[in-house]
């Protein structure tokens, strides 16, 4: 290593250390063999249309990255330039092509002054040979002295091009054939200078709610790349594809620039130490929207530097605004989504009163809250208190402990307070529960006895019935919404594959024209197994003497969940179709209407309803005899 090499790995190791401040810069360093990617294939796209033949154009080349940091994509678009104007330029010396790319192709930026010095001493490393260095800057004990460094680096009289400016307001340049880099990630709630954050939401269109200041560096990338050609690679968070905040960013980029593609690479483990999910876009200047865009999934570097594709997606770019909120999908079948918003509304416009409650009590009062929450019932009025992990798919897990504000709660209540009559008259109605955090969407039935505080969402449609309620559920559990959703939003999961699923979201998912009564019977009885086998797994002396055992539990609700996602399916007309399932979604007359209630006692609320001995085991049984009758419908 030489002296250079051991100044720039120095400063690296430091920043690497320097925890809390390196969040908060945004500063992350990405993977050479990532650079040296994006920078191929940046300019294999800038290049596909321009005339090699026109040595000028390519001589003049103005490459841009505007957050350099330490100058590892300075490096590997100085080496391809290089390999480049060596075609054109054979007889030029090595020094004086690496001097020329530098002074006149090169351009570079970074908000921090020691990021700036770096990122001069790389590219001198770069330009001299190791014989050629000045070695008469020595590192004491590892520590850095930047003002020595300045003054080195002027020793050297290089005109460069790396500018120490705040970019979104200081730098000047504009006219860049080529913009590549990775932006700084930082959450709109992590700047904490009020004012600034002023300048920020008056300048750009796109700080638009808790936005990302990466979205920012690509607004403003666009307005300084060349008209109709200028071309653009950033390493950034993935979550403006889908993210509330993401849509006017979306609406620039539909309306000012070919997106040619996205590498989705945020399964890649890079980025370990902060919760980022990367994707590489590429983007060419241009009002011309006739374009494919290409999602490819890498799961590896080694697959992204080898061009091995885990799954590629292809559609048309005018697609993406057909899209609610013109949510970007970097998976599952693009051209069924469009097809189902082209025929079906939305659930916010087919139910006006529709009403998604979070965070009833406020959004950060969990501690002052938490002294309402009881052991036991203090009066009628009083809800049970839950949880996001007590929600499971069709049932409720009641004995998975709650934690707010650090404590540990189990089996509690909520107790009624006159200041919260409001809310509480929504939240006593039923209503169906999802979670906030899941891998999968998980929704449940609660007649109006749950409540919470954080981590789950209600669903409250005052017009609809107990059946349309229960029909909704269905749809909404079924596997070809889950499917849509993670389409849309799927870019937007968290480590271990959790997805983060909010009210906007489910606002915006497609629904059906009709709430069938089959579909109702069907998704209470799915209800009705599904929290019976999950009691029964809890209490093994619960419902000894019934002789209902486990395993023929599940191959009814096997049976009934199919049923029920191939009963969604024909709603949604999406496939072939098919008479006896149409028949069978047609007609209720023959169903079992199964009445919803518990089966374990978990609560003394006087509505909090369980069935007699006689009950449970009469539904069980009618559950059993239809499942026959649909088998000979379906078989024979």
């Amino acid at each position: 290593m030489n002296h250079f090499d051991t100044i720039i790995t120095t400063f690296e190791k430091q920043q690497l250390q320097e925890k809390e401040k390196t969040r908060n810069l945004g500063v992350i360093y990405t993977p050479l063999q990532i650079a040296k990617f994006m920078v191929k294939n940046t300019f294999k796209m800038y290049l596909e249309n321009l005339d090699l033949k026109n040595h000028s154009k390519i001589d003049n080349l103005k490459v841009l990255d505007p957050a350099c940091g330490s100058g590892r994509f300075l490096i590997a678009i100085a080496e391809y330039l290089f390999v480049l104007f060596k075609t054109f330029n054979d007889g030029e010396s090595t020094y004086n092509l690496k001097k020329k790319i530098i002074e006149n192709n090169l351009y570079g930026n970074d908000i921090e002054k020691k990021a700036y010095i770096i990122s001069k001493i790389r590219l001198l490393n770069w330009l001299y040979s190791e014989e050629n260095i000045n070695k008469n800057y020595i590192i004491n004990q590892n520590t850095l002295n930047f003002v020595k460094l300045e003054k080195l680096i002027e020793e050297y009289d290089l005109n460069f091009n790396i500018f120490n400016e705040d970019f979104l307001f200081q730098f000047k340049n504009h006219n860049f054939d080529i913009i590549i880099g990775n932006p700084p990630y930082i959450e709109n709630k992590r700047i904490h200078n009020p004012e600034y954050k002023k300048r920020l939401a008056k300048q750009f269109y796109s700080a638009y709610k808790l936005y990302d200041l990466s979205t920012l560096f690509i607004e403003r990338s666009i307005t300084l790349l060349r008209e109709n050609k200028g071309c653009l690679c950033f390493l950034t968070p993935n979550k403006f594809l889908a993210a509330d905040y993401g849509i006017k960013i979306r609406e620039l980029l539909l309306k000012n620039t070919q997106i040619r593609e996205i590498v989705n690479i945020s399964s890649l483990p890079i980025f370990k130490r902060i919760s980022a999910y990367p994707i590489i876009l590429f983007l060419i200047k241009t009002p011309n929207h006739t374009n494919a865009v290409l999602i490819k999934n890498s799961k590896t570097i080694s697959d992204l530097r080898n061009n091995r594709w885990i799954e590629v997606l292809k559609f048309k770019q005018e697609l993406i605004s057909s899209l609610p909120s013109k949510v970007v999908p970097v998976s599952g079948d693009v051209e069924l989504i469009n097809q189902l918003y082209s025929r079906f509304n939305s659930l916010a416009e087919s139910f006006k009163d529709l009403r998604i409650i979070y965070r009833p009590f406020g959004f950060i009062d969990w501690a002052k809250n938490s002294k309402y929450i009881k052991l036991k019932v203090s009066s009628d009025n009083d809800l049970v208190l839950l949880g996001t992990g007590n929600i499971k798919k069709y049932h409720i897990d009641f004995n998975k402990h709650i934690k707010i504000a650090h404590k540990k709660f189990t089996s509690s209540y909520f107790q009624y307070n006159e200041k919260f009559k409001d809310i509480w008259y929504e939240l006593s109605k039923e209503k169906l529960i999802f979670r906030e955090i899941a891998k999968n969407l998980t929704f449940t039935y609660d007649p109006g006895l749950i409540v919470n505080l954080t981590g789950l969402y209600f669903v409250r449609v005052p017009s609809l019935n107990t059946n349309q309620i229960f029909s909704l559920l269905a749809i909404l559990n079924s596997e070809l919404i889950d499917n849509v959703f993670k389409s849309l939003y799927g870019t937007l999961h968290m480590s271990g594959g959790y997805l983060r699923i909010n009210g906007s979201f489910i606002k915006s998912l497609p629904m059906p024209k009709d709430l069938p009564e089959s579909l109702a019977q069907i998704s209470k009885i799915i209800s009705f197994l599904s929290q019976l086998k999950y009691d029964l797994t809890q209490n093994n002396e619960f419902l000894k003497t019934k002789d209902i055992k486990i395993n023929v539990i599940d191959e009814h609700l096997t049976f009934f969940q199919t049923l029920s996602n191939l009963l969604v399916n024909q709603l949604y007309e999406i496939t072939i179709e098919e008479i006896r399932l149409k028949k069978i979604l047609k007609s209720s007359n023959n169903f079992p209407d199964i009445p919803f209630k518990f089966f374990y006692t978990y609560s003394d609320l006087p509505q909090y309803r369980t069935y007699t001995e006689e009950e449970l085991c009469y539904n069980f049984k009618q559950i059993e005899n239809f499942h026959q009758t649909l088998i000979s419908q379906l078989y024979c």
